[in-house]
């Protein structure tokens, strides 16, 4: 009854918002389509085909053997862990919650270590973040790579800092294995690939026509609602601030939107608890940014953000006390996790120290 109540709401907000703004909601139509047409083409189509060969073919489970003990310092042991973890960093949430809701449903992996590693893989691709934000959007490659760490970091700390959050038990029986995949043809590939862009554009259409209509009926709500709402539009629309654009980005790229999270939704099976992902959009947000802001102080880290922060350079001798805090807090937590993960040593008695005699 209530998401009924919210879809009518919607629908009415939908309908009355071009009659309301009707210039701003055709030009947020037309900067979706630009953006669309634009820097997120060369972004995220050839990816999606690359994403889709790896989860097809087997190699990102094959790769993703190297990221099997970060896994487990999620608490998840399943062999395909590591390879759902690969394509969420390598190809964003979309390859990463169909990589987690195939392994449901074929039994290799269990809801709950589903919903453990949702926090550490749903996040943006390194194609959107650098090519789209950082080098489009923000005129910068390198200050895109910084995004991307920053926001991959903070996931997998959030992860590791829920790893007890209490889920619910499964209460039904895991589903049985659906039917085989087809054969794996290239063809068939970039078909689905298309499709998969057609879908992320109208999703950003959409919510661009939002909150466009929003800000334009609520002046200074337009950019706060754009990135509750869609994170491409969200990154699109705080990149054209002045100050605090590449900090409106990291925050844009934390919170994800609310299209990301009903996408995943969707993909995932309803067993896998969303409670997780819910609780770590909460505890990435201030640890992205922190990230952020210690990934700024590296050597060439400081000049993009530097030019759009201060009229003249500014050199840093001394790590700053938060930056400082930070990494100590950071490598507190590392080996705490280390130290829970790996089995006890087992206590040996020093041997007693023997003198040695000299033959006189």
């Amino acid at each position: 009854m209530y998401r009924r109540f919210v879809f009518i709401l919607l629908a009415l907000l939908t309908a009355a918002l071009p009659f309301a703004a009707p210039a701003a909601c055709a030009r947020a139509l037309r900067e979706g389509l630009a953006l669309c047409g634009g820097p997120l083409l060369l972004s995220l189509f050839p990816f999606l085909i690359v994403s889709t060969l790896l989860a097809r073919s087997g190699g990102g489970e094959l790769l993703g053997a190297l990221l099997r003990p970060a896994a487990r310092l999620l608490g998840v042991q399943a062999p395909c862990a590591g390879g759902v973890l690969l394509l969420g960093l390598a190809g964003g949430f979309a390859p990463a919650a169909n990589a987690a809701a195939q392994a449901v449903r074929a039994g290799r992996l269990s809801p709950q270590e589903a919903a453990r590693l949702l926090p550490a893989c749903i996040c943006s691709g390194p194609s959107f973040v650098v090519l789209t934000v950082g080098q489009a959007l923000l005129g910068s490659a390198a200050l895109g790579l910084r995004l991307f760490a920053a926001q991959a970091l903070a996931g997998f700390g959030a992860a590791v800092l829920l790893r007890r959050l209490p889920l619910p038990a499964a209460s039904a029986a895991p589903e049985v294995a659906g039917p085989a995949l087809p054969p794996l043809r290239l063809d068939a590939v970039i078909a689905e690939a298309a499709v998969s862009y057609c879908k992320l554009c109208g999703f950003i259409l959409y919510f661009r026509l939002l909150a466009g209509g929003i800000g334009a009926a609520a002046p200074g709500l337009g950019l706060p609602a754009a990135m509750l709402l869609e994170i491409c539009s969200g990154c699109d629309l705080a990149a054209r601030s002045r100050r605090w654009a590449s900090w409106l980005c990291c925050a844009a790229l934390s919170l994800q939107g609310a299209s990301v999270l009903l996408q995943v939704r969707t993909i995932c099976p309803a067993e896998v608890s969303f409670r997780p992902l819910l609780a770590a959009r909460l505890a990435h947000l201030p640890l992205s940014l922190g990230l952020f802001r210690l990934l700024l102080c590296l050597p060439g880290g400081a000049a993009p953000a530097a030019a759009a922060l201060h009229p003249s350079p500014a050199i840093l001798r001394r790590v700053p006390p938060d930056c400082a805090l930070l990494t100590f807090l950071g490598c507190c937590l590392v080996v705490c996790q280390l130290s829970r993960a790996l089995p006890p040593a087992q206590q040996k008695k020093a041997p007693a120290p023997q003198t040695r005699r000299r033959d006189l």
